[in-house]
């Protein structure tokens, strides 16, 4: 193993196997290291570059600080020793989402925000889809935007951007760039909201269009470019999307131009609606055709581990919103319901307004089933607003909410925190969950 590397990519999953195999295929040299001292799929990344410096477990500094350029993966925190040796010696820091920005020739629509990212963007690109457009997803969700540029045939890549890989992003510049909402999170790697904010504020930066909510106040004071379109629940001004009442229906709406009834849409809720208007907005900027956007939506059910219903018995409905990692999420779920709700929370907190959680919890549930990491800080929180119950596992909770619900009631997973407590990510939670819920033989 050589003691110094000019190039140096750190994390060892997804995105940075799809950086490896970018810069092997341009001839680039480069070294590989991981925090983790056995990071998984090692093996399979040592047999398909055997003769690559790797380097697991603490991070050597000696490395570090006689290289030129840092790839993080969006997982690696800037703040390890290593890598702040780097930089203070002048390293390049940037991440997959840079390196695709400068060599990307298609155009790019762009996605962030707390909540609602990926239901978005898998919406526009069924959008695109509909309209005839080689379109594909990627970043965040699904496919890492490096390995997108292996997609010849490409007329529209939708990207899902986290705050992680907006922080290292400089060069992009998306045909539109979005903003869906800023709620609390990610604050244990973040050092405040408003620096949260910030780096979600980048995707605008160098946007031909920029997409906002106008009924986010974060989003409203971020500096945009180019034309501006807007999307948000109440009445909509001149050309932006919201909701128009005619008679006893709502209706997705065009400025003063109704396009869809929101009784027609499969998602559920006020996530479901504002997804919904966000993909709209997003969609027109673009210039895809409201008649096949339109068509989209009556037959999208939406994404699983978001507020899906996977049961019911006894006149009791379940449902899995794993996803909903952050208070922001598990407000608006609980929004989405209303009323007659069990809640089944927690994991690991990852910061965030627990004083706006505790309100949407004594106005809408009547039961809060509490486990893993952070029982306690919740239980703080929500103490003396709901019936509080405690649960060692998942099927622990599952079988306290069919003890405590009667017909009429709603179950719902939402847990307002992070699995990495018990589980690998939210989707072995959410599966977890349902598993135990079929158990139940509904």
């Amino acid at each position: 193993m050589e003691d110094a590397h000019e190039r140096i990519v750190v994390g060892l999953g997804k995105t940075g196997l799809s950086v490896a195999r970018h810069l092997h295929r341009r001839g680039i040299s480069f070294a590989m290291a991981d925090t983790r001292d056995q990071p998984p799929g090692l093996a399979a990344f040592r047999q398909e570059f055997p003769h690559l410096d790797i380097c697991t477990g603490t991070l050597p500094e000696q490395w570090f600080t006689a290289a030129s350029q840092i790839i993080l993966s969006p997982g690696v925190d800037t703040r390890n020793p290593a890598i702040q040796a780097a930089i203070a010696q002048g390293a390049e820091c940037l991440g997959d989402v840079e390196l695709f920005a400068s060599a990307n020739r298609v155009p790019v629509v762009a996605v962030t925000g707390s909540n609602g990212k990926s239901t978005v963007v898998q919406l526009v690109t069924e959008m695109a889809l509909a309209c005839g457009l080689r379109a594909y997803a990627g970043g965040n969700i699904g496919t890492p935007v490096l390995d997108l540029l292996e997609k010849d045939d490409a007329q529209l890549f939708v990207l899902e951007l986290s705050s992680f890989q907006l922080e290292s992003t400089r060069s992009l510049k998306p045909r539109i760039g979005a903003v869906l909402n800023v709620s609390a999170d990610h604050l244990d790697r973040h050092d405040s909201l408003e620096q949260y904010a910030e780096i979600k504020a980048r995707i605008y930066a160098q946007a031909g269009c920029s997409v906002v909510n106008r009924d986010d106040g974060f989003v409203m004071k971020m500096k945009t470019s180019g034309v501006v379109t807007d999307f948000g629940l109440g009445r909509p001004a001149d050309r932006g999307f919201g909701l128009l009442q005619r008679g006893m229906h709502s209706y997705l709406a065009q400025g003063d131009h109704c396009l869809l009834s929101t009784d027609s849409l499969k998602m559920r809720g006020e996530a479901g609606i504002v997804n919904a208007l966000a993909a709209l907005a997003i969609g027109h900027a673009f210039g895809l055709s409201m008649e096949n956007m339109c068509s989209v939506l009556r037959r999208f059910k939406g994404l699983p581990h978001r507020l899906s219903q996977v049961g019911e018995s006894r006149g009791v409905a379940w449902f899995n919103d794993s996803k909903g990692t952050n208070v922001g999420a598990s407000v608006m779920s609980l929004r989405s319901l209303e009323s007659n709700v069990i809640l089944l929370a927690g994991g690991i907190f990852k910061g965030g307004d627990l004083a706006g959680l505790r309100s949407a919890v004594a106005r809408h549930p009547k039961h809060a089933i509490l486990f893993g990491q952070d029982t306690d800080l919740l239980r703080q929180a929500l103490r003396g607003a709901v019936q509080i119950h405690s649960a060692d596992t998942m099927r622990d909770a599952v079988a306290q909410a069919q003890a405590l619900s009667v017909a009429g009631d709603k179950v719902l997973l939402s847990p307002a925190c992070a699995s990495f407590d018990m589980y690998e990510n939210y989707t072995e939670r959410g599966r977890d969950f349902e598993n135990c819920v079929r158990e139940l033989a509904l």
